[in-house]
Order: structure tokens, then C-alpha cells, then sequence
């Protein structure tokens, strides 16, 4: 992930879109993350329609809950070049996916959060990058 940018998010995501809203005593933390498919593609899966979501990058607040992109009215942030709304891949090793996204996040929940990624079939976390302090 790259262009992390967790303090000013709020203002940068209405920047964009003023009807993008923010919760009161939220705040936005946004990214830009790339995937790659990998040499581990079961061959059952390659060369079929892929959808770049089935991984979302997602926020583990300091207080334990993990935060994604979706808000609660199951509606995302419009940003440009959304990680939502990237067009599905065909799934072949080494087709990259590369998208922005923003997280709302209770701001006393983000000193001391960490970015991740869930797989969105398994459920699995990974943690990347450093905590936020």
C-alpha cells in the first residue's frame, strides 16, 4: 500500500465529493492499495472473470473492531479510481489491481490502528504497514 494518508482524510474525501459524509466523531483514513494475483491461483480459478474485491483493505481500530470501506448504509465513498469500483480481472498470475479507498473510523480508534487486508471468501487478516500513532 502506498499514499497512506490518516490524518486529513475527512477533508480530502469531501474534497472530492461533497456528498460523501462523515460521522460525527469519525474521521477517514485513506490508501492506495495494489494487489497481484498469485503463483498459488488454483488452476480450477485461471483464466476466469475475477472480481479485485474478493481482498478489501480494511482498519483495525486500537479498540479490537476492524473497520472496512463499506458504511453503514452499505453504500462506499466515491473517490476517484475507487477500490470498489475497479472491473473485474481475469484471474492469471501476475494481473495487478490497484485502486484508492477510504475507512471511516471512530477517531479515538485510530492512534494505535494498523491497516490490513481480508480475504473477503476465507476471512483471513493480514496486517501491513506500521501502526498508526
Amino acid at each position: 500500500m502506498t499514499e497512506t494518508i490518516v490524518t486529513g482524510g475527512s477533508e480530502v474525501i469531501l474534497a472530492e465529493n461533497p456528498y460523501n459524509e462523515v460521522k460525527e466523531g469519525s474521521a477517514y483514513v485513506l490508501g492506495r492499495m495494489t494487489s497481484v494475483v498469485n503463483e498459488n491461483l488454483p488452476s480450477a480459478d485461471a483464466g476466469e472473470p475475477s472480481s479485485p474485491t474478493s481482498v478489501m483493505p480494511v482498519f483495525i481500530g486500537s479498540d479490537g473492531r476492524i473497520y472496512d470501506t463499506w458504511n453503514d448504509d452499505n453504500s462506499s465513498v466515491v473517490l476517484e479510481e475507487s477500490w470498489t469500483g475497479q472491473s473485474d480481472i481475469i484471474a492469471k498470475t501476475g494481473i495487478e489491481s490497484t485502486g484508492r479507498f477510504a475507512i471511516q473510523v471512530p477517531s479515538a480508534a485510530i492512534p494505535g490502528g494498523q491497516f490490513a487486508t481480508r480475504n473477503q471468501v476465507e476471512g483471513t487478516v493480514v496486517y501491513f504497514g506500521e501502526p498508526v500513532n
